[in-house]
């Protein structure tokens, strides 16, 4: 059994900066056995970049609206306690919409395979 406590003892939120675009905080909650759940908290405009993972990944989000969208898939708009499932091995982005924030806790199994930010181009706005 693995319990989590929530953010580590003495540990800050980490800001990231080369897996993002944007303003994004995140807390490792759990990290065991190949399984890592993370708080992660995306201010407007910010996102991952796509990636992917072998195990896959569950997104629950706990607060605000945000973007998820597979690569080449329709962008799907979330919101307090939507849960959203991405298979093994596909492609994927998820933050916060251009207009507020969201706070998520997404967990994947396996690691993560990075891949390249999502543009400007690519971001949607809601103008």
């Amino acid at each position: 059994m693995h319990v989590g406590r929530g953010r580590r003892d003495g540990q800050p939120s980490g800001l990231r900066s080369s897996t993002t675009t944007g303003q994004v905080w995140s807390d490792i909650v759990l990290d065991a056995e190949g399984t890592r759940a993370i708080t992660i908290f995306f201010a407007p405009g910010s996102r991952t970049r796509w990636h992917s993972h072998p195990g896959g990944q569950l997104i629950y989000t706990v607060a605000g609206e945000g973007w998820i969208q597979e690569r080449g898939g329709e962008l799907v708009t979330v919101g307090p306690g939507d849960v959203v499932w991405t298979e093994p091995g596909v492609e994927h982005w998820h933050g916060a919409t251009d207009t507020g924030l969201v706070t998520q806790l997404a967990v994947h199994f396996g690691d993560v395979d990075w891949g390249d930010e999502v543009t400007e181009e690519d971001y949607p706005t809601t103008e």
